[in-house]
């Protein structure tokens, strides 16, 4: 008997701690003794206040309840729902099957509704007015036994789910939740959790889920409106709740209807604002009255930059002063007199020499001097020494010039506003050099300096957010991306700032594009065409990404109509409509008349002059891509010659890499579509620089609605399959292969899979029975193999504590000794494991994993903090630029190591990081590792590759032994890199 089931009558008389008490229901779900007494228990209180109740409709006068009874009542609340079964075969034999009638359950008698969210149960449906507690509020009314127990033998989990959810029990609402079929209704109330836990985007993936299956779904609409109100997009939320109030609801509809008022009078009333400020903020610069107190206290940024452009274009000490009110009003809300102090430089100058330079200052703002009449205004400044608007103008020039001229007057003002400025300009510098990890680290470094919680530079802090949120987009790291995009459009919302908040929202669409959230780049872009209908150029950036969204969702006729609404706004050439065009070549919707626009697009942007080499290598891409299904020849042709000329680029140019990866795909897929399965094997070697094997080979790519799988087997034999009809995005790879080419594979001692972006890093690409690994590169051959056998063990990390992670069981194996350095507690930090892996012939990590997207884009791996900062993740960009030159066997023995996030032309995860740096194999599962286990499973799997075993192989027998012998599954989640 354990030693908790002496606690359980003072479980039931709610005498243990809350921690006690907590352990205890845990104990509850796994021992079948204290199940049975407890069911026992509960029954006899059941029948207890039954006798009771018999007696007398309520209490006698002198009946008074002692504290054991009341904890008894509040202990029933808590009760796992897994006994409620039991329950109902000891005191409901007797009731008769059907839907009981439960109004208790889910608080149908209440005259208001505590939950904003509508549920599908019909019991907990009816409208009431919402009502916001101020405070704490009433305790949550306990939930009845007794009718959760009819809920329970009616076999009705929506209804269980339901009643913990209006009292706010999420993780029994969650577990009733999942046992429920798939169904829109299922998803609407899963919707309702996601909201309830503060995850808007997981709840609009249900309801648009939900809605695709019945478009007129109320509980759905409902709570759409919800969700996209809680991702700040109103005017979809405003439309989300018209639907609903369309379908005449008694009470939801009025209620509905009302709050889409709201939220579009809300939308409109920010936007109006915003505008209106900046067109007299114009009006300021050009010589016109000052912003009021009023809107200087709305919009602080706006107005910040207004009055310094004020000031450079003032023609008089008098007109100087003027603006003395808006300086001080906004020194107040910054702090400092720095703004005054610019005034006070300003009144002392010459206005002889100042006013005709103003003039064309004032040109500059509209917009009206570029290239060469920017040149030359900037000279006229510099000749007239008028350092404030030469500041102004080298803004307003490239970047990548006049860099050092820039920092140094920015940093003579003393201003902040104007350092954070001069750090903004030198990273975009840097950028557009061809150094963007310089200007991550750059702008990384600006946040954690100057861009804390008590920051008085919110405008300037916002713009380093949005340029670091853009970065992460071109340097494929939308994770990282988002998180920078968040903060930055918390901090337009805070300020108001409404223009700058578009541009966030169209950052936000690509991250999510691109990380394959679909339903959420749809609403951001929806949005942002919804807030200004009345003007079709606003809306032709958001129309064309909508298009791209429709073309990666295989919509491709909702992805010509964008496209189309935003060719009737404006034609102006961009890498976006190309792009679209050639997608939609191999189509039914590509028209005659795409190839004239295409090229003359194509001519166009390659003639502005503004391409970086890498831009230049996917325009012509694109071109190959659109011709390959239209003039076979000339596609293959411009395809090879983009290969040419990416291998002359840095494998840091992003573009240049996507373009190299695209143009492979279009040449593989074209091979597949003419049935030349030779050279498209061919191509899957030659992309990783691999020899072509001759035998036990497999090759799958999938690219939209087309997959191509090609296999050669242990007798040479050369068989593939081509599909052109996929209807939806790829979810799982298990049964991708087909059944006939695992069956021709089977023959091969291990199987070398060339699997491209999604597909490589996935788990089930192949049974588990077959020895096979992801082949990704070539072996290492400029170094000559280590002498000795230099084993490195990273084990007893010390988790921080802020992660509530678990304590490991120590690492221990047989063999300890010379050759193994062990680096263990506060010693694994992560620039130690980092030093001591570069020169080790085998790795093994001994920790937790976690998929955290506030960390990396994959997963990670939890070592010990470091004592100078704290840093205590190892992740992907951790290992980039690492030489592992003892060329080391990698174990990963943590959770979700072999976690990959897929895109579509290349895939992010530790082992290919590791394989990158220099390993020539890596370990590890795509799911958790029970730690029990952990060791048990690896070490023979080391031990064999040790012994000269192939990695493939030893991992192929040990998991089989295993599987016959313990019978845990999670190692076939365990995969190979090589």
């Amino acid at each position: 008997m354990s030693e908790f089931c002496g606690s359980l009558e003072r479980f039931v008389d709610g005498e243990l701690t809350p921690v006690d008490a907590e352990n205890f229901r845990h104990h509850l779900t796994r021992c079948e003794k204290c199940e049975t007494r407890m069911k026992e228990l509960v029954a006899m209180e059941l029948l207890a206040d039954d006798a009771m109740g018999a007696a007398s409709e309520a209490p006698a006068p002198n009946v008074v309840r002692g504290p054991a009874t009341w904890r008894r009542k509040t202990w029933l609340m808590t009760v796992p729902v897994a006994l409620a079964a039991g329950l109902a075969t000891l005191v409901l034999v007797s009731r008769p099957s059907g839907t009981p009638d439960t109004p208790e359950a889910f608080l149908a008698q209440a005259s208001t509704r505590g939950l904003e969210a509508r549920l599908t149960h019909p019991g907990a449906d009816r409208h009431r007015p919402y009502e916001v507690m101020r405070s704490e509020g009433a305790s949550p009314r306990p939930l009845p036994m007794r009718e959760l127990a009819e809920l329970e033998e009616a076999g009705d989990d929506r209804g269980v789910a339901v009643a913990f959810l209006l009292r706010g029990d999420l993780g029994q609402a969650s577990a009733h939740l999942d046992k429920l079929p798939a169904s829109p209704d299922a998803d609407s109330d899963r919707a309702v959790l996601a909201l309830q836990r503060g995850e808007p985007e997981a709840a609009l993936a249900l309801l648009e889920r939900a809605l695709k299956q019945r478009p007129q779904h109320p509980q759905a609409l409902w709570n759409r409106g919800l969700a996209l109100q809680g991702l700040g997009l109103w005017m979809k939320a405003a439309e989300s709740f018209e639907q609903v109030a369309a379908l005449k609801e008694p009470g939801w509809s009025q209620e509905a209807a009302e709050r889409a008022r709201q939220l579009r009078q809300k939308a409109e009333q920010q936007q109006k604002e915003w505008k209106g400020t900046r067109q007299d903020c114009q009006h300021m610069v050009e010589g016109g009255a000052p912003l009021s107190p009023a809107q200087a206290e709305a919009l602080p940024g706006m107005a910040r930059v207004c009055l310094y452009n004020a000031l450079r274009t003032a023609d008089s000490p008098e007109r100087v002063e003027s603006l003395r009110p808006l300086a001080v009003k906004l020194d107040a809300k910054y702090g400092g007199s720095h703004l005054e102090d610019a005034l006070r430089r300003t009144a002392r100058g010459d206005f002889s020499v100042r006013v005709p330079l103003a003039r064309d200052y004032v040109r500059l703002t509209r917009g009206e001097l570029k290239g060469a009449p920017l040149e030359a205004f900037i000279t006229r400044l510099r000749d007239a020494r008028q350092e404030d608007m030469l500041l102004g103008a080298l803004g307003s020039a490239d970047a990548r010039q006049h860099g050092e001229e820039y920092r140094s007057l920015a940093l003579a003002t003393r201003d902040p506003w104007f350092a954070l400025l001069a750090e903004e300009r030198e990273a975009k510098a840097e950028t557009l050099r061809g150094e963007p990890y310089q200007s991550l680290e750059r702008l990384e470094a600006v946040v954690a300096r100057a861009c804390g919680p008590e920051t008085k530079q919110d405008y300037r802090c916002l713009m380093v957010r949005k340029e670091l949120g853009q970065l992460g987009i071109s340097l494929h790291r939308p994770l990282e991306a988002r998180a920078h995009l968040l903060a930055a459009l918390e901090l337009a919302r805070s300020t108001r700032e409404w223009g700058p908040q578009r541009l966030i929202l169209e950052l936000m669409a690509q991250a999510a594009r691109t990380r394959n959230d679909l339903s959420l780049a749809r609403a951001y872009l929806e949005e942002l065409v919804a807030q200004t209908p009345e003007s079709c150029a606003d809306s032709v950036v958001p129309l064309l990404q909508l298009s791209l969204v429709h073309h990666r969702a295989l919509d491709f006729a909702g992805a010509r109509e964008q496209l189309d609404r935003a060719s009737r706004c404006a034609h102006k050439p961009t890498m976006a409509r190309v792009s679209l065009l050639a997608e939609l070549a191999r189509t039914a919707h590509h028209q005659p008349a795409d190839t004239q626009a295409l090229v003359q697009e194509l001519a166009a942007l390659r003639g502005s002059g503004n391409q970086e080499p890498g831009a230049l290598a996917m325009l012509d891409h694109v071109e190959g891509r659109f011709f390959i299904e239209q003039d076979r020849q000339r596609g293959q042709q411009l395809l090879r010659q983009v290969l040419a000329e990416t291998a002359k680029l840095p494998a840091s140019d992003e573009s240049a890499r996507k373009a190299r990866v695209y143009s492979y795909t279009s040449l593989i897929l074209d091979a597949a579509r003419h049935g030349e399965l030779e050279r498209g094997l061919a191509l899957f070697a030659e992309e990783r620089a691999l020899p072509l094997p001759d035998r036990c080979v497999l090759g799958v790519t999938v690219d939209d609605e087309r997959t191509f799988v090609v296999a050669r087997d242990a007798a040479g034999r050369l068989t593939g399959h081509y599909d052109a009809g996929r209807k939806a995005p790829l979810a799982g790879v298990e049964g991708l292969v087909p059944t006939a080419m695992v069956e021709a594979l089977r023959a091969c001692p291990s199987v070398a899979v060339l699997a491209r972006p999604p597909v490589q890093g996935r788990a089930d690409l192949l049974p588990s029975d077959l020895a096979w690994s992801y082949r990704l590169s070539p072996p290492a051959a400029s170094e000559p193999p280590p002498a000795h056998e230099r084993r490195l063990v990273v084990s007893d990390v010390l988790a921080p504590a802020k992660l509530r992670l678990p304590a490991l069981r120590s690492w221990s194996a047989s063999g300890q000794g010379e050759g193994i350095t062990v680096l263990s507690g506060a010693a694994a930090t992560p620039p130690r494991v980092l030093e001591a892996m570069r020169e080790a012939t085998e790795v093994q990590v001994h920790a937790h994993g976690i998929i955290d997207p506030g960390v990396a884009d994959a997963s990670v791996l939890v070592l010990s903090p470091a004592a100078d900062t704290g840093r205590f993740a190892l992740a992907t960009s951790d290992l980039r630029g690492q030489r592992l030159r003892g060329r080391p066997v990698v174990l990963l023995a943590a959770c979700y190591a072999a976690h990959t996030s897929a895109y579509i032309h290349e895939n992010f995860g530790l082992p290919l990081a590791f394989i990158e740096s220099g390993a020539r194999a890596v370990l590890a599962a795509t799911q958790e590792i029970p730690d029990a286990e952990a060791t048990a499973f690896f070490e023979p799997v080391l031990s064999r590759i040790r012994s000269g075993v192939p990695a493939a192989v030893a991992l192929r027998d040990e998991r089989q032994d295993w599987l016959r012998r313990h019978g845990s599954t999670w190692v076939r989640q365990v995969l190979l890199f090589e």
